[in-house]
């Protein structure tokens, strides 16, 4: 297993030891494992459709090392399919901005960008959420399934919406609709937990009658209980007697306790509070000097981790400038080869934004030189594919011709052939989508006339 030392940023290669510094990196590589422990388990859970067991585990590796980047990417999908878009697109993000080359984080990114529709659909569905979560506050369960549906008609993968929605079910009574809720959850995630326990409440048969709680009164004393007493004993002049004697002789230890005892435990009470009052001054003069020297060292520490920060950011910067202007003259070298495609690969995974004034002309110039003859070539292949009925290379080659900012030919024509491909496999919504977006943008087109006929045929 090869790790880099995180004293001097050696690779080294599953060595317990730096070969360059000599640092002892066999935590380094503990936590390497764990990581890997925990993607190949995040792996197999998500692989049996267990979802949130794998999202457990996933997390768990980044925890171990946040650069490994197979968790994820395998992280975001499982966000995906759960339909929780923005998680996952947030976990490529990351994913994208710690590792740029062969990252398939950035394909994710890259057909999320290109289909504006889904992440559109997926923020309503979102808003329909919270309203209905603000009408269950309200205790207006009806809004709230009204809501619930909606959201999810609109993102059909959202676990959470169909979980509220089987509890709304179950709050109403209606067990038919919430154990349907329920299991649709379940076979997008089987390890859902609060699915598993709303199913668990809609199979268990609860026949147990509750007792009542019963009270232990105290009965109360009856009046008639009273006994006199059978003879009257008078002891009046003896007992005023010995009251006499009792306040005597509280007169007298007050008196022995007022004149000797008090004033000696008074003082003594004075002088503690005294030397007590001393320490506290001490002490909080102590810790006052101590705040202030923390703080001083805080400050300096801040001061020279944000320069730090700042260096290495600026290190970073210039090293992502240099590595782009170098992908910028591989691709023109490819170009001038007349290598379309090694050219358009090349100049798709450039950062623009990293580029200075004259080597952004560079890139557009191009763009405008490359993409629109790589298009051509993938729309070529995959026009051969699709009429050798070889429907997955062509759809593939279709789709990525659409990425590289294709001529308004080419567009039309791709999108086109995409309905047809989706038609040919009976995925009939995804085709009426292409052939809407063709007849709604190149409405006086070839392709525009065929995509109207299209429709009219599908909803035949």
């Amino acid at each position: 297993m090869a790790y880099t030392c995180p004293y001097c940023g050696e690779s080294v290669d599953g060595n317990s030891k730096c070969t360059r510094c000599d640092n002892d990196l066999e935590w380094v590589r503990k936590v390497h494992e764990n990581s890997s422990h925990y993607y190949v388990k995040g792996y197999y859970e998500a692989e049996g459709r267990n979802l949130t067991a794998a999202a457990t585990y996933l997390k768990k590796a980044i925890y171990f090392n946040k650069y490994n980047i197979d968790s994820r990417n395998l992280l975001g999908l499982v966000y995906f399919e759960m339909g929780e878009i923005g998680c996952a697109l947030k976990e490529w993000i990351i994913s994208a901005s710690l590792n740029k080359e062969n990252n398939i984080a950035q394909e994710y990114i890259a057909k999320l960008q290109n289909s504006p529709k889904i992440l559109v659909t997926y923020k309503d569905s979102i808003s329909l959420y919270n309203k209905a979560l603000m009408y269950l506050k309200q205790n207006n369960n009806d809004m709230a399934i009204i809501r619930l549906k909606k959201a999810i008609s609109l993102n059909v993968q959202l676990i959470e919406a169909r979980n509220l929605l089987g509890l709304c079910y179950i709050k109403e009574k209606q067990f038919y609709k919430a154990n349907e809720q329920i299991k649709n959850v379940l076979a997008i995630d089987a390890s859902n937990v609060k699915a598993l326990r709303y199913f668990r409440l809609l199979s268990k048969e609860d026949t147990a009658t509750i007792q009542p709680y019963e009270l232990e009164y105290i009965p109360k004393q009856s009046k008639n209980n009273y006994v006199k007493p059978s003879k009257i004993i008078n002891r009046g002049h003896s007992l005023a007697a010995h009251i006499v004697y009792f306040i005597i002789g509280s007169l007298c230890m007050l008196i022995i306790q007022n004149s000797l005892i008090l004033p000696n435990k008074t003082k003594n009470y004075e002088n503690e509070i005294i030397q007590l009052k001393e320490s506290e001054k001490k002490l909080n003069k102590l810790l006052e000097d101590l705040r202030v020297k923390t703080q001083d060292e805080m400050i300096q520490l801040e001061a020279k981790n944000q320069k730090l920060a700042e260096e290495k950011q600026d290190i970073e910067l210039t090293n992502s400038k240099i590595a782009q202007k170098e992908k910028l003259a591989q691709a023109t070298i490819f170009k001038n080869n007349k290598e379309w495609i090694q050219s358009a690969e090349i100049l798709y995974n450039v950062a623009p934004s990293l580029l200075d004034d004259e080597a952004t002309m560079r890139y557009e110039e191009l763009k405008r030189e490359v993409y629109p003859r790589f298009t051509r070539i993938l729309y070529d292949e995959g026009y051969r594919h699709f009429n050798r009925l070889e429907y997955t290379e062509a759809k593939s080659k279709f789709e990525k011709a659409i990425l590289y900012e294709p001529t308004a030919e080419i567009l039309r024509k791709s999108l086109y052939s995409l309905g047809k491909i989706e038609r040919e496999q009976g995925n009939t919504e995804k085709a009426k989508y292409y052939f809407n977006t063709v007849v709604e943008q190149y409405a006086g087109t070839n392709e525009g006339k065929w995509a109207v006929a299209e429709l009219k045929r599908l909803q035949e």
